[in-house]
């Protein structure tokens, strides 16, 4: 881990005041799960319901592929096994964001210095609308993008996708899902999440973090990255791919509670809740 922080020094030194945070995490799940998350009375008891996305956030059908749990600023976004991307059980997306075009761009610069073979950026758009509305920015490392276990990105929305949502021009996370409030959402944010990796992978993901300005501290085999607000704990397997280990909130209701979701579990105390895998 030295070598590690060593190797990326010169990266974190104009970072170290731009900590990223995050936007949201998705997650494949095994059908049993997926059923629990989207309609278990308990579950949307603690996070508020789900919902089927855009454009309308309406509850999801029963025949849904994915469902959202929208957070204050952050969110879930959970896939059935068999849903229209064919992504497989048990993988894992972890999308960065900054709220300020102006952060981003910087955190754009600094991924493009750390990955300039394989750096890419796309603007992404909502097409079911006519004409279509620019949705997010959204920038990558292909190495740690187009994995079939994990998928890390960086995103910031475009102000014309809050125009579209609130009726004024917004870029921030927390602007754009306060609306859900009325909705019951928006009672939680995603504080951490726990993975477990082989170690050239651990290792990697480290570093385009540690690029993006995050702090890394190390424990053990475990390297823990603390951005804005959230924490990833990469913790050494000897496995050769990702599992996810648990993802951890805080609610705005204090209760203590287990509750079995399918092959995953709802550990909460306090206001503090562990979804563990």
């Amino acid at each position: 881990m030295k070598a590690l922080l060593v190797a990326t020094a010169f990266l974190t030194a104009s970072a170290a005041d731009a900590r990223p945070t995050l936007n949201h995490i998705y997650v494949v799940l095994d059908q049993a799960t997926f059923d629990a998350m989207r309609s278990d009375p308990h579950i949307a008891h603690l996070l508020g319901p789900s919902d089927g996305g855009l454009p309308d956030y309406t509850p999801p059908r029963a025949d849904a592929d994915r469902i959202f749990l929208r957070g204050r600023t952050t969110y879930l976004e959970m896939f059935a096994p068999k849903n229209r991307f064919g992504e497989p059980v048990g993988k894992i997306g972890i999308a960065l964001t900054e709220d300020r075009p102006r952060t981003f761009e910087r955190l754009s610069k600094q991924w493009q210095a750390y990955c300039p073979a394989t750096y890419s950026r796309a603007t992404v758009a909502w097409t079911r609308s006519q004409p279509s509305i620019p949705w997010y920015d959204s920038i990558q490392c292909r190495e740690t993008a187009e994995r079939a276990d994990i998928s890390i990105w960086a995103m910031a929305y475009r102000p014309d996708f809050g125009r579209w949502q609130l009726g004024f021009p917004a870029t921030d996370r927390r602007t754009i899902l306060a609306s859900r409030r009325a909705a019951g959402q928006g009672r939680f944010d995603i504080t951490g999440l726990e993975l477990s990796l082989p170690a050239h992978l651990q290792g990697q993901v480290a570093r385009q973090l540690i690029a993006a300005g995050m702090t890394a501290v190390k424990r053990g085999d475990a390297t823990i990255l603390k951005g804005r607000g959230w924490s990833l704990t990469l913790r050494r397997s000897n496995r050769s791919i990702v599992r996810t280990i648990a993802i951890r909130l805080r609610t705005d209701i204090r209760v203590s509670s287990t509750i079995d979701a399918g092959t995953s579990r709802l550990l909460a105390k306090g206001r503090n809740i562990a979804l563990t895998f």
